[in-house]
C-alpha cells in the first residue's frame, strides 16, 4: 500500500505524465497539481479546480511533514526557481526513477530528478539537483549538472554538462567532453570540443525535395 503524498507542480501534457508514472511506477499517491497563483488567472482557473492547488500558500494547507513535492517543469530557469521555492517552503523534493530504466547502484543523484523509461546510465555517473532524462544513454563517469535536461540524447563517457544545460533529441556529445553551463544543444546536434557558457548549437534541418512518393516509391524504397 502507498503511504506517502506526492504533490505535483505544473500544468499540461508533461505535468500528466509525470503523474501518471508517480502513480504507476513508484510508492507516492499523487494527490494533485499545483500552481502560482498567477499561473492560475492565466489559466482562467481557481484553486480546487481539476485538482489544482494554490502553490504561494501550500505549506500553510498541505503539512510538509506529510506530502513531497516535485516540479514537472520542462524550462529550466522557472524550474530552478521553484526548486528553491519549494526546498524553502520546507516540501522534500520527490525524485522518479523509473524501474524501466537501465542503471546502477552507484548512481548518484540530487533531488527533484527524474530519470524516465528507456534511458540507460552506465556506472559512476552524477546527476546534480532538478534534472530530468528523458530516454538518455549517459556514459561511465559522465556528470550532469543541476537544472538540466537531456531528451533522448546520447553522452560519451567521462563528459561533463553544466547546471541549467538542454540537450535535444538525437544530440551527441562526445567521450571526454565538457559543456559549460547554459549551453543549449538543440536537435541533431553533435558536440565534440569543450563549450563556454551560454552557447547555442542547432543542426540545419531536413530539406524538402522537388520530387514526390509516386516519383521514387518504386525505385528506391
Amino acid at each position: 500500500m502507498k503511504n506517502k503524498k506526492l504533490i505535483v507542480y505544473g500544468h499540461g501534457k508533461f505535468a500528466e505524465y509525470v503523474r501518471y508514472v508517480f502513480t504507476n511506477d513508484s510508492e507516492y499517491n499523487v494527490i494533485g497539481f499545483c500552481l502560482e497563483s498567477t499561473y492560475l488567472a492565466k489559466l482562467n482557473m481557481v484553486e480546487g479546480e481539476n485538482e489544482i492547488i494554490n502553490f504561494d500558500n501550500l505549506e500553510e494547507n498541505y503539512n510538509p511533514d506529510q506530502y513531497d513535492l516535485f516540479i514537472a517543469v520542462g524550462n529550466d530557469k522557472i524550474r530552478e526557481r521553484l526548486f528553491l521555492s519549494g526546498k524553502k517552503k520546507g516540501f522534500l523534493m520527490a525524485n522518479y526513477i523509473s524501474t524501466k530504466a537501465i542503471l546502477w547502484e552507484n548512481l548518484s543523484f540530487g533531488q527533484n530528478v527524474f530519470i524516465s523509461e528507456d534511458s540507460a546510465i552506465q556506472p559512476f555517473v552524477k546527476i546534480g539537483d532538478n534534472t530530468t532524462i528523458i530516454g538518455a544513454k549517459i556514459g561511465h563517469h559522465s556528470t550532469i549538472g543541476a537544472n538540466s535536461l537531456l531528451s533522448t540524447s546520447v553522452i560519451g563517457a567521462n563528459v561533463k554538462i553544466g547546471n541549467n544545460c538542454f540537450v535535444g533529441i538525437n544530440s551527441s556529445v562526445k567521450t571526454d567532453v565538457e559543456i559549460g553551463d547554459r549551453n543549449i544543444i538543440g536537435m541533431g546536434s553533435i558536440i565534440t570540443k569543450n563549450t563556454g557558457e551560454f552557447e547555442v548549437f542547432t543542426t540545419p534541418a531536413a530539406i524538402k525535395r522537388n520530387v514526390t512518393y509516386n516519383d521514387i516509391s518504386d525505385k528506391y524504397l
